[in-house]
């Protein structure tokens, strides 16, 4: 429930928000094929789903991998989300690395909105029933 119109207290509000509503924030679009989850439009992201970056520098295959822009729907590459930060909404994909000037590899966050989940971790048992439960 929207408690104010003004910008600067929704800010506030998400900013100041205790963590487990913090978390619940974190959400994609489910793309799934899976009939038991057709009724299901978006799900919390978790350690484990495979999801696909959709916008920023690493969609498409995206300028920091020497890709090219437009490449073909099924060449799109899904990929495993290996840690979420819930305290500033991103997510770390398994792949999705920049190199230092040292000659590093390190990890880039992508925001949780510009991800596609393309399939879930289906080890919760708990997180899968609530998911396919009957929604009538």
């Amino acid at each position: 429930m929207v408690k104010s119109s003004k910008p600067g207290k929704q800010r506030k509000s998400a900013a100041n928000a205790p963590i487990h509503i913090q978390r619940k924030r974190l959400r994609a679009r489910l793309q799934s094929d899976d009939p038991r989850l057709a009724a299901v439009r978006s799900v919390t992201i978790r350690t484990g789903d495979e999801v696909r970056v959709l916008r920023g520098d690493f969609a498409h295959g995206g300028k920091r991998h020497g890709g090219k822009r437009k490449i073909a729907a099924q060449d799109k590459k899904s990929h495993k989300v290996l840690r979420v930060e819930s305290s500033k909404g991103r997510i770390f994909i398994e792949g999705l690395v920049v190199s230092t000037s040292d000659n590093k590899d390190e990890a880039v966050s992508v925001h949780a909105s510009n991800v596609v989940v393309v399939k879930l971790d289906e080890t919760d048992p708990l997180r899968m029933q609530k998911l396919t439960a009957d929604r009538s």
